[in-house]
């Protein structure tokens, strides 16, 4: 903190003595005043009679303008980020706007406008397209991987959008919202010089120029700095603010015997076709999975252990032949690149695969909790996923998996990388998981796997 405070305070101690040093070179107070005609007279503007007034004048209409801007640029960013056709025809429309000179709006504003409302348009226009644009490439960056995930646990397109979208774009959202903020400021008291509204801190500035009172004009210009520094501080402060984190309840849970009411899941794959970057990596393949046993897909890297499972979840449509299921099934997926939520904690990052039509809320912290752990992450269960390890992180996306209790259990490679001891304490709990909820079970791996009461199956592809 101090290696960063001194550097800043001596650069305002080099600005003071070069004003200073300008001041007396100059010796025309009227025109040039020094530092002290300068405090003496900031003091006199903070003490006036309507300098309340004029700051709140300024702050509501550059306040009222971000509004304006905030929603409309939601609006079209989040309709743009999803339709091509939208993005397209919007573009213009914001290269148009971020491109008008300020002055040219000005101007032409005091012909529509009434004084009090033209500062507030200038800020609308102003920080509509810098908002617009940071939100739309915060929603476009947005990790696919993660939506992937969201798909897997059936979140409809409003929960993709509230739980992944927005979190993953906050950054984005908000440094756009300081630029913004910062150029409608001034845009705000460039506005009020022109209209002169009645109260306001750029009205101030005109009648100090006005009246060659520099001094007075200098005062307001510091405080339209500090000002725009505050809100700055504010930003920040609310950007470091986390969303409370869910509650923990102390109900105990163990897994019984809650399978579909048809126990039996059945996959065909039928003359599966797949080419990946002009490798064949299926040709005509068949292959029959149930829930009878436990299927371990093995085979050196890359030679589509992970393909099979996206293609079986439905994640990549690109291919031909037939993926035929019984019925419609639910599907619970530990991803070899884990996948979890950057703003969720481990527990939160749980629930989030939890089917909430069917279960309750006390249920699902319950399961978490229990499953949290089965995992051997209980000290964890609060931190974040930038707080652990590289093996916690595995093994919250496998809890995950499970808490969705899916008819379709997909593992790709969950245990690589943990302890021989961790590696068997998880093997026996998966075989207790898979006796009491009995999903269809395809596990790709490199290893020997061995679960207790539970038949595995080896394939080689």
């Amino acid at each position: 903190m101090h290696k960063k405070l001194i550097p800043t305070l001596l650069s305002i101690l080099f600005i003071a003595i070069l004003w200073q040093v300008v001041s007396v070179q100059v010796g025309f107070p009227a025109i040039f005043p020094s530092l002290s005609d300068l405090f003496v007279q900031l003091f006199q503007v903070l003490g006036s009679p309507g300098f309340a007034l004029t700051v709140a004048s300024t702050v509501i209409r550059t306040a009222i303008g971000f509004l304006l801007a905030f929603v409309l640029a939601f609006i079209f960013s989040s309709v743009s980020a999803f339709s091509p056709f939208c993005k397209s025809f919007f573009h213009p429309i914001i290269v148009i706007t971020r491109s008008i000179p300020v002055i040219s709006i000005v101007l032409l504003a005091l012909l529509w406008f009434a004084p009090d409302n033209l500062p507030v348009f200038i800020a609308l226009l102003t920080m509509f397209p810098i908002l617009y644009q940071n939100m739309l490439t915060g929603f476009e960056n947005t990790d696919k991987r993660w939506i992937e995930m969201a798909m897997i646990h059936n979140k409809t397109f409003i929960q993709r959008y509230f739980g992944i979208y927005l979190p993953a774009s906050r950054a984005n959202i908000f440094d756009g919202m300081s630029t913004a903020l910062g150029f409608g400021w001034r845009a705000v008291i460039i506005g009020e010089v022109l209209a002169q509204p009645l109260h306001g801190i750029g009205t101030a500035m005109k009648e100090a120029q006005a009246f060659i009172n520099v001094s007075e004009l200098i005062s307001w210009t510091v405080l339209g700095i500090v000002l725009s520094y505050i809100f700055e501080i504010l930003l920040r402060l609310v950007k470091r603010i986390k969303l409370s984190k869910l509650t923990k309840t102390k109900t105990s849970f163990k897994p019984k015997n809650e399978a579909q009411t048809t126990d039996f899941k059945n996959i065909e794959i039928i003359n599966l076709d797949k080419s990946f970057n002009n490798k064949t990596i299926f040709n005509s393949f068949n292959i029959r999975f149930n829930s009878d046993v436990v299927h371990c897909i093995k085979s050196p890297s890359g030679k589509g252990k992970t393909t099979l499972l996206r293609l079986i979840s439905g994640l990549d449509k690109n291919y031909s032949g037939d993926i035929k299921f019984e019925r419609k099934y639910s599907f619970g997926y530990a991803f070899q690149d884990f996948r979890l939520l950057p703003w969720l904690t481990v527990f939160e990052n749980i629930m989030y695969a939890v089917d909430r039509k069917k279960v309750s809320h006390i249920q699902a912290e319950s399961m978490a909790n229990y499953l949290i752990a089965q995992m051997e992450l209980t000290k964890e269960a609060n931190n974040y996923p930038s707080e652990l390890s590289g093996g916690q992180q595995q093994r919250v996306s496998l809890a995950r998996a499970l808490a969705a209790k899916p008819d379709i259990l997909l593992l790709d490679e969950p245990l690589t990388g943990l302890d021989t001891k961790l590696k068997r304490k998880i093997i026996d709990f998966l075989s207790e998981w898979i006796l009491a909820y009995k999903p269809l079970v395809i596990w790709a791996t490199h290893e020997n796997i061995s679960l207790k009461e539970v038949q595995i199956k080896d394939y080689m592809i």
